[in-house]
């Protein structure tokens, strides 16, 4: 019998997709990772750390209990994906999956699922009438997969943001991905090795993301000796507005002079957060604004060119 909960398999981290042609992209759907365990009895969906997923977006359930008749001669069933809020077909919400993860009244849980219901976006099956197929190739997984929900009627050449069921397929053709997701501003990609087998709880070189990531130069505003944060900001209504954090991607050494320069320039201190006046600026990459902060910003480079007067709101909106 197979178990209800696997510790999930991640890709590692790069700026660059893999080229060769034993590989294949995915798009990548900024939600919850979920693995789903499906039997005649339940439909049970854990977080990666094991945390029930099922009491909190049940029309996924409640969709899938309408669909038992087609597959339960496969039962049961253990699928992986990732329980998104979609915008369109390339595009999850992350502001509005974060929201709905963190109600726990069951009134407002029913409300949530009408008003923003979400989808289970499957990239690969685990097992199938009660055996585990994990170490199968990706591929044959992903076939099995798309057989699969073939059966439930979900359309496996497209997503459908209307529907609590989609199948995440792949293309070979890393130039055609790619405009995608800039056009529809995606999380980022997910390239994966055909040959690939599912670990539980490994993070893989054979599974690799790449994020789609903005760029943009903002003020500096001070350091946090505790923590080890630089503070970033930008221009708004004609003073300086704090729009995040970032201690990844600098360099010891460029650490270092930064912190000296701060340190020779403090115009105020608040506890161990060093504050100066804007005056040098930093390109940063990051994801996305929520809750006008930055997500995941991490150090690019110095902008000596750029007079910190020109890290606004205003460019910033614009490079949604």
């Amino acid at each position: 019998m197979i178990q209800h909960f696997l510790k999930p398999m991640l890709p590692s981290l790069s700026n660059e997709l893999p080229e060769e042609n034993h590989w294949v992209y995915e798009i990548k759907y900024d939600g919850f990772r979920c693995l789903l365990f499906w039997d005649h009895a339940n439909v049970i969906m854990t977080s990666r750390n094991g945390h029930p997923f099922h009491t909190i977006f049940p029309e996924v359930v409640d969709h899938l209990k309408t669909l038992e008749n087609n597959v339960k001669h496969l039962f049961p069933i253990l699928l992986d994906g990732e329980l998104c809020i979609l915008e369109n077909e390339n595009k999850a919400n992350f502001e509005l999956i974060q929201k709905r993860g963190r109600l726990k009244q069951p009134d407002k849980i029913e409300q949530a699922s009408r008003q923003y219901p979400s989808s289970y976006c499957a990239f690969d099956l685990l097992a199938i009438e009660g055996e585990y197929i994990h170490r199968h190739s990706f591929l044959d997984r992903k076939e099995k997969l798309q057989n699969l929900l073939q059966l439930t009627g979900v359309q496996t050449n497209k997503i459908s943001t209307d529907s609590r069921l989609n199948f995440i397929n792949f293309t070979s053709r890393s130039s055609e991905i790619r405009n995608r997701v800039q056009i529809d501003k995606s999380e980022g990609i997910v390239a994966k090795k055909l040959s690939s087998k599912w670990n539980p709880g490994i993070r893989t070189n054979e599974w690799i993301k790449v994020k789609n990531l903005k760029f943009h130069p903002f003020i500096l505003l001070g350091y946090d000796t505790e923590n080890g944060f630089f503070h970033v900001g930008v221009i708004k209504d004609h003073s300086v507005q704090f729009v995040g954090l970032f201690s990844h991607g600098i360099s010891p050494q460029e650490k270092e002079a930064l912190i000296q320069i701060i340190k020779k320039n403090i115009a105020s201190r608040n506890g161990s957060l060093f504050l100066i006046e804007p005056s040098i600026c930093v390109e940063l990459s990051y994801l996305e604004l929520y809750k006008n902060q930055l997500r995941q910003p991490r150090f690019v480079s110095f902008r000596f060119d750029t007079n910190w007067e020109e890290c606004t709101w205003e460019s910033l909106q614009k490079n949604k």
